[in-house]
């Protein structure tokens, strides 16, 4: 008799059941693209957390990398100090 687990995919992000007695809803990601090797088995109380985690990981990503672009557009309307940045 073989132990089913269950598998989740979100954002290319492999999420399995990995429960304990402690925390029965526990999820391990085991599998991640290069760019979310952050995740890598990390595990998470809950799948609910887990896709948090890394829907928080990258809104962050999107906004660092929009940084210089949105700063470039602005030093064509107004003056910067770039100490405030």
């Amino acid at each position: 008799m073989s132990k089913q687990t269950t598998k989740y995919k979100h954002r290319n992000c492999i999420i399995e059941q990995t429960p304990s007695p402690s925390f029965p809803n526990m999820v391990t990601i085991t599998k991640t693209p290069k760019v979310r090797s952050y995740f890598l088995e990390r595990r998470y109380i809950t799948l609910e957390k887990c896709h948090t985690a890394i829907e928080t990981f990258e809104s962050e990503r999107l906004i660092s990398s929009k940084e210089k672009y949105v700063v470039s557009q602005l030093q064509d309307v107004v003056i910067l100090d770039s100490s405030n940045l």
